[in-house]
């Protein structure tokens, strides 16, 4: 009877062993699959870090081939920046040297515009008009003393004088004339012309007529006369015909006038201007 309860005990200590065996192996499978995860986790983390290592080489060779790139491309950008600075200076300066070209350009022109002008203003004056000053009461009402006058020459060139004409004469060396001024008078009797002072009148017998005919001289004060003084009655200036290059002139202002009834008459060449315009007093501008 104890040998049956001693098997019945060992029996049951086999199950409690095998029970404990089978919990184990149980455990165990259950243990197994994270165990299994761990460890493919483990080698996709050696895996990724072979990768990196393994990549690291080639990250570094990228990496410095980025590098070399920017630094060439910064170096190209540096140099079209130093090219264009240059290109720039090079316009700017040759802007400047264009500029400068224009302003020697247009002061040369102005020179030019000035020494021109100056040289047509010295031939105007020499050869063809200039400005004579009136001294003296001789062509009163006409003119009186310190009129300004402009006169023109070109009538003095082709000697074409006509009666009437205001003219600026040279009365150098004539007897009679001592001083330096140029006279102003009027022309009365041109070449061929014989001409008469008597009773007041001036008296004038073209070229080939016989007769005399009185001068009508509506320039003239009215009621002044035209006498003759005895120095140019002694020279026969009362009366005379004039040769083919002289004018007889007065002056309209007859009483004070020194002029051909004393001086005797102008050849051509002592004509040296003829009166067109007269600029000043300003509220007696008039031409002739």
């Amino acid at each position: 009877m104890k040998k049956v309860e001693d098997n019945q005990e060992e029996k049951k200590q086999l199950e409690e062993q095998t029970e404990k065996v089978q919990a184990e192996v149980t455990k165990t499978e259950e243990t197994l699959p994270a165990v299994a995860e761990e460890k493919a986790e483990l080698e996709l983390t050696e895996l990724s870090a072979d990768e990196d290592v393994a990549s690291e080489p080639v990250n570094k060779a990228l990496s410095t081939e980025v590098e070399n790139k920017e630094i060439a491309e910064s170096s190209e950008e540096a140099e079209a920046a130093e090219a264009e600075e240059e290109v720039d200076e090079a316009e700017l300066k040759k802007k400047k040297s264009v500029k400068k070209k224009a302003v020697a350009s247009e002061v040369m022109d102005w020179i030019r515009t000035i020494c021109i002008g100056v040289i047509a203003g010295v031939l105007l004056v020499v050869f063809v008009i200039q400005r004579d000053n009136v001294y003296g009461d001789s062509m009163n009402p006409t003119l009186e003393s310190g009129d300004v006058l402009f006169t023109q020459k070109i009538s003095t060139y082709f000697k074409t004088f006509s009666r009437g004409d205001i003219v600026v004469l040279n009365g150098k060396g004539m007897e009679g004339y001592s001083k330096k001024e140029y006279l102003i008078k009027r022309v009365i009797g041109l070449p061929g012309e014989t001409v008469k002072i008597a009773d007041g009148n001036v008296y004038i017998k073209p070229m080939g007529h016989s007769d005399y005919y009185i001068l009508q001289e509506n320039y003239l004060e009215e009621g002044v006369k035209t006498t003759m003084m005895d120095y140019g009655t002694a020279h026969g200036y009362n009366e005379i015909k004039l040769g083919d290059n002289e004018y007889f002139c007065l002056g309209d202002n007859r009483p004070v006038s020194n002029d051909s009834r004393n001086l005797g008459p102008f050849t051509a060449d002592r004509i040296v201007a003829v009166a067109v315009f007269r600029a000043f007093p300003f509220n007696k501008i008039r031409t002739f």
